[in-house]
């Protein structure tokens, strides 16, 4: 249940971040450090990421406009939306900063994309969203999934963001979409989506 899920992730939010803090042999616990570099590219993307796309074991052939498709499912059904399909929704934009567990947080982003709430639209959730389950194509480590409470998809400022700084993301910062949510820890920022659940969790 939702329960679980939420309760597993902060318990293993702890036990990562202890093994951060404590060092020694507790420290192969910290599965997210040491990441909070910037991206070594600068550019629009030039500014600190968690994990990079090698370290979570996203290859191009993941990524490319020809193979990756974004599922979202709800109450209506399951549809699959191409980048140039996604591109031809309403887009908005966010200027958030993305805070991580591990201590550190970026300055603004101008982050650019999709309203969450309106691709919950497109699959029978009109009004008031309910809450998602976010997947993304990581393949290992820790935070593959996230779940975002109703009021975070009902938040304008959620976004399943496309370009960030007037760019492209780039790989090491989610290309080709990745979720940003407003005051939300950095792990609940998902990069690298590749599925979209409304109201699995109730």
């Amino acid at each position: 249940g939702a329960f679980g899920l939420v309760g597993g992730g902060s318990l293993l939010l702890f036990l990562t971040t202890v093994g951060q803090s404590l060092g020694g042999p507790f420290r192969r616990t910290a599965l997210l450090a040491p990441h909070g570099t910037a991206d070594p590219n600068g550019g629009p993307n030039g500014f600190q990421i968690n994990k990079t796309a090698a370290y979570a074991g996203i290859t191009a052939a993941d990524t490319h406009e020809d193979a990756w498709r974004l599922v979202v499912t709800g109450r209506t059904g399951t549809v699959r939306l191409s980048r140039a399909q996604l591109l031809q929704l309403p887009l908005h934009s966010s200027s958030l900063p993305i805070a991580c567990v591990e201590g550190w947080s970026t300055a603004d982003q101008w982050w650019r994309g999709v309203r969450l709430r309106d691709l919950a639209a497109l699959v029978g959730h009109d009004g008031d969203p309910p809450d998602v389950l976010v997947e993304s194509l990581q393949r290992h480590g820790a935070f593959r999934r996230a779940a975002l409470r109703a009021n975070q998809v009902a938040d304008p400022r959620t976004l399943l963001a496309l370009y960030v700084n007037g760019e492209e993301l780039s790989p090491d910062h989610g290309h080709p979409a990745r979720v940003i949510v407003p005051a939300a820890p950095g792990v609940l920022n998902t990069k690298w989506v590749g599925r979209l659940t409304f109201g699995a969790l109730r």
